[in-house]
C-alpha cells in the first residue's frame, strides 16, 4: 500500500508557501476500506465475456459486482449504488456484453453526462470488448459528421451519446436512423441501456432527464423496442427512489455502500488574506500547492471556479516551475472549449503519469480513472456538495492507495463555512437526491417534442410510460404537427428553468445568472462578486449582465423587502402551535437601492439604483408557522438561516437553487423556497425532512464559537430580509429546540379538503 505522510507534506506545503501558521486549518481523515470479492463470476454469464474479463487481469469480480450481473443477467431493470471507484463500470459492461453476444445485431447505448466521461469509459469497456469482436463508439459533438452518417447507417454494437444528442439526434433526427434495413436499425434492436452517474441528473438537469427519458422510452415502445436499463451512481440515500424518477420504470436496487474505500487525508484552508486582494494571493496560494505536489512527484488536478482563474494559474505555474528547475511540461490545463484530439490526449498523458499536474474546471469533474492520482486541489468550494464529492472522489481511485483533498476557501460565506465544519461535511449523512418529473414548467417545454414525435397522438395506455403529469398535459395539447416542424434542438436541457442572463466582461463570457440573482445581486451599479472576484454591474442588456474590473476593497449593500403570498397548499401537519406547510408561493420582491461602500473604512462612497420590483410566481416552499410570543419573535430569524444551513446536508442542492425568508409577524414564519417556477423536488423532500434539517442546522449552529451568529453557523449565501446582526442564535437555537419537541409527540392534525384538519 501506498501510503502518505501528512505532516510531512503540510511541512512541504508551507515551505512553498502554499500554506502558513495564520492561516485557520482543519485536518481531517476517512480511513481505509478493504472490499470483499466473489468466488467465481456468475454461472450465466457467456463464457467469451467471462474470458476476456479474466484475460483482462480481473480474475473475479467484487462481491457488489457480482450480484449486480446477476441481477442483470435476470433481466431486471437495475440500479447499483456504490462510492467511487467502487468498479461500477464492469457491473454493467459483463451483462451488457452478455446480452450482445447472446443476441446477434442487437444494440447498447451508453448516456454519459459529459464528455470526458464518455472518453474515458469508452477506453476501459475497449480492452474488454476486443477480445470478442465487439465494437463501440461515441456518437456526440466530438464525432466527425462522416463518422455520424456512417454510424445510422451501419451501427456499432454499442454507441456512447449525451442527453443534448439523446434529444437532439436520436428522437428529433429519429428518421435519419430509421431508413436503414431492419438488421441495421439501431434503435429498432436497442437491448441494453446504461445511465452512468446518475446522480448529476438533478434538480434542472434531472427533472429535464426525466422527461427526456420518458420520450425515448414512448418511441422506442412503439417501434417495438423494449430495453433492459442500468443505472449506477456514487452512493446516495434513496437510488431506487431516484432511478425511478429519472426513468418511470420499476427498477431493482443493488446497494453497495461502504464496500471499499481509499484512505484519504482532508486539508481545508480558509487563508489569511485580506479581502481586497483575496483573488490574487489566493490563486498564487493554489500555483504554490501545484508547485509542491510536483516537486514532491505526486499526480493532481487543480479544479479552478472559471476558466480566467484556470488559465492565469496555468501559465503562471508553468513559468515559476521553470524558475525553480522543476519540469514545465509535466503541467498542463484542461477544459471544454479544447479541441475534442487535445482533450483526448491530455487524458491519455495523465493516464501514462506523463503529466503530473492539471489545472482544469468542472469538466473533469466526473469521468477521469486514474489508479495513480495522489490528490486533488480545489480552489473555492463548487455548487453543491455533491459536485465537491464528485471532485474530491477524483482522488484515491485505487483502494490501497492514501490520496489528499486540499481545499482553499474563497472571501464568501458558504465557503468560510465548511472550513469551519470539516467534520459536519465528512459525517454528512448519504444524499437525498430529488428530481420531479411533474414539474408543469419543464412539462411544457418538452411537450412540443413529444407532439412532433408522436405526431400530435397520445393514447391512453402510454400513460404508464409518460407517468400522468406528462400524459395529462399532453393529452390537453393535441393537434396537428405542422410539417418539418422540429422543436428539440430549442430545448435547453442544462440551463434550468426561467430566464437566464450571460454575465460578460468585454467579449469574455464568465458565467451565468439566473433571472433572480440578476435582480438580487447584479442590479445596475452593483459590486458583483463573481468566484471571488469583483465586478462592478456597468448595464443590462436583452441578454447580457455587462461587468467590467472593479475595485477589490468596494462592495454594495442593497436594500429590500420580499412579500410572500401563499398560491396553492400541497401538504400540512400541525403540531400543537406549529403548523408546517408544503405548497407553492408567489414572492414580490421589492429593490430600494443600494449603497456603494469601501471596506477599509466602513464609509458609504455613495448611494443609488432606481426603484424596481421582481413578481415570480409558482414557486415551490416549504414553511413553517408557530403561534406568537416574544420567544417565536426573537428567534424565527435564526431559525430561517439553520433551515438553510441544514438543507445543505440533508436535501442536496446547488448553491442558488434555494432562498430563505422570514417574518417576525404576528404569524410568525420561517420560508424556504426554490428560485425557479414549477418545482425541482427540493421543497417536496423539504416538508417530509424538516425535522431532520434543523436537528443539523442546530448541531451546526451550536458547534460554532460565535455568541450571537456569524457566517460559519447561520448566515446563508445570501440573507434578504433579516441582518445577520439583527439575529439572535441563542433564542434560534432554543426556539427550534421548542419547534422538534413538538413535532417529536407526532401531528394532531393533517392537510385534508385544504383545511389543517384533527387526526
Amino acid at each position: 500500500m501506498s501510503e502518505l505522510d501528512i505532516g510531512q507534506f503540510l511541512s512541504r506545503l508551507k515551505y512553498f508557501d502554499a500554506l502558513r501558521d495564520e492561516d485557520e486549518t482543519r485536518l481531517g481523515e476517512v480511513d481505509r476500506i478493504q472490499p470483499h470479492y466473489s468466488a467465481e463470476w456468475p454461472t450465466g454469464l457467456d463464457s467469451k465475456v467471462r474470458n476476456a474479463l479474466v484475460h483482462s487481469g480481473i480474475d473475479k469480480p467484487y462481491m457488489h459486482q457480482a450480484q449486480a450481473i446477476e441481477m442483470a443477467l435476470s433481466g431486471a431493470d437495475v440500479v447499483m449504488e456504490s462510492p467511487t471507484a467502487s468498479g461500477k463500470t464492469l457491473a454493467f459492461t459483463a451483462p451488457m456484453l452478455h446480452l450482445l453476444r447472446q443476441n446477434p445485431g442487437s444494440h447498447a447505448m451508453m448516456i454519459y453526462p459529459m464528455k470526458a466521461l464518455a472518453f474515458d469509459q469508452r477506453e476501459q469497456i475497449r480492452r474488454i470488448c476486443q477480445p470478442i469482436g465487439i465494437d463501440s463508439w461515441p456518437y456526440d459533438g466530438d464525432t466527425e459528421h462522416e463518422h455520424k452518417a456512417l454510424f445510422r447507417q451501419n451501427p456499432p454494437p454499442i454507441l456512447l451519446t449525451n442527453p443534448e444528442y439523446l434529444n437532439m439526434s436520436f428522437l428529433g433526427s429519429r428518421e435519419s436512423w430509421e431508413r436503414h434495413s431492419e438488421g441495421a436499425n439501431f434503435l429498432r434492436n436497442l437491448r441494453f441501456v446504461v445511465i452512468d452517474e446518475m446522480h448529476e441528473y438533478r434538480g434542472f438537469f434531472g427533472g429535464n432527464m426525466a422527461l427526456l427519458m420518458r420520450r425515448f422510452f414512448l418511441y422506442l415502445n412503439r417501434i417495438g423496442a423494449c430495453p433492459q436499463v442500468f443505472l449506477s451512481t456514487a452512493t446516495c440515500a434513496n437510488p431506487q427512489e431516484h432511478a425511478r424518477s429519472l426513468t418511470g420504470r420499476d427498477v431493482e436496487l443493488v446497494s453497495a455502500r461502504n464496500v471499499l474505500r481509499p484512505k484519504r487525508n482532508f486539508i481545508f484552508v480558509s487563508p489569511d488574506i485580506p479581502d481586497f486582494q483575496y483573488w490574487d494571493i489566493l490563486r498564487l496560494r493554489v500555483e504554490n500547492a501545484a508547485l509542491t505536489a510536483l516537486a514532491e512527484g505526486l499526480q493532481v488536478l487543480v479544479f479552478c471556479p472559471t476558466k480566467r482563474f484556470l488559465e492565469a494559474a496555468f501559465s503562471h505555474t508553468r513559468r515559476r516551475a521553470e524558475e525553480r528547475g522543476l519540469d514545465s511540461e509535466k503541467i498542463s490545463a484542461y477544459h471544454a472549449d479544447l479541441k475534442p484530439d487535445h482533450r483526448q490526449n491530455i487524458q491519455e498523458r495523465i493516464k501514462a503519469g506523463e503529466i503530473r499536474v492539471v489545472f482544469t474546471t468542472n469538466a473533469l469533474e466526473i469521468g477521469l480513472d486514474v489508479g495513480g492520482l495522489d490528490g486533488v486541489i480545489l480552489a473555492g468550494f463548487p455548487p453543491s456538495i455533491m459536485s465537491a464529492w464528485q471532485q474530491m472522489g477524483r482522488a484515491g481511485r485505487g483502494w490501497d492507495k492514501d490520496a489528499f483533498v486540499l481545499f482553499y476557501a474563497m472571501n464568501d460565506p458558504i465557503d468560510q463555512f465548511f472550513v469551519s465544519n470539516l467534520n459536519a461535511f465528512l459525517n454528512k449523512p448519504f444524499d437525498e437526491l430529488v428530481v420531479d418529473p411533474s414539474n408543469e414548467e419543464l412539462i411544457g417545454r418538452h411537450i412540443p417534442s413529444l407532439m412532433e414525435e408522436t405526431g400530435g397522438l397520445i393514447t391512453p395506455s402510454e400513460e404508464a410510460i409518460l407517468g400522468s403529469p406528462f400524459h395529462s398535459a399532453a393529452g390537453k395539447n393535441l393537434g396537428e404537427v405542422p410539417k418539418g416542424y422540429k422543436p428539440q434542438p430549442l430545448l435547453n436541457l442544462r440551463g434550468g428553468i426561467g430566464q437566464s442572463f450571460s454575465l460578460k466582461r468585454g467579449n469574455e463570457e464568465l458565467g451565468q445568472v439566473s433571472a433572480m440573482r440578476r435582480f438580487k445581486e447584479a442590479y445596475i451599479g452593483a459590486v458583483f462578486p463573481f468566484f471571488g472576484q469583483k465586478y462592478h454591474v456597468r448595464s443590462h442588456e436583452e441578454r447580457a449582465v455587462i461587468l467590467e474590473e472593479c475595485e477589490p476593497h468596494l462592495k454594495t449593500e442593497p436594500g429590500f423587502y420580499t412579500v410572500p403570498s401563499i398560491s396553492e397548499i400541497f401538504n400540512g401537519m400541525g403540531y400543537g402551535d406549529l403548523r408546517v406547510y408544503a405548497g407553492s408561493l408567489n414572492i414580490h420582491i421589492n429593490f430600494t437601492g443600494y449603497k456603494l461602500v469601501d471596506e477599509r473604512s466602513d464609509e458609504t462612497l455613495r448611494t443609488g439604483g432606481e426603484n424596481e420590483a421582481l413578481y415570480l410566481n409558482n414557486l415551490h416552499s416549504f414553511w413553517l408557522e408557530i403561534a406568537p410570543s416574544e420567544e417565536t419573535f426573537d428567534g424565527i430569524g435564526a431559525v430561517e438561516h439553520m433551515l438553510r444551513v441544514g438543507t445543505m446536508f440533508v436535501v442536496p442542492s446547488d448553491r442558488f437553487d434555494t432562498s430563505t425568508f422570514s417574518r417576525p409577524s404576528s404569524d410568525p414564519s420561517a420560508y424556504c423556497y426554490e428560485n425557479y417556477p414549477g418545482g425541482i423536488g427540493v421543497a417536496k423532500k423539504l416538508f417530509s425532512k424538516w425535522d431532520v434539517v434543523l436537528e443539523k442546522g442546530i448541531e451546526i449552529a451550536r458547534s460554532c464559537r460565535c455568541s450571537t451568529g456569524c457566517q460559519n453557523c447561520i448566515e446563508p449565501a445570501k440573507s434578504w430580509d433579516i441582518s445577520n446582526g439583527n439575529i439572535n442564535k441563542v433564542k434560534g437555537i432554543d426556539l427550534a429546540e421548542y419547534l422538534l419537541e413538538m413535532a417529536s409527540k407526532g401531528p394532531d392534525r393533517i392537510f385534508r379538503d385544504g383545511l389543517l384538519m384533527p387526526i
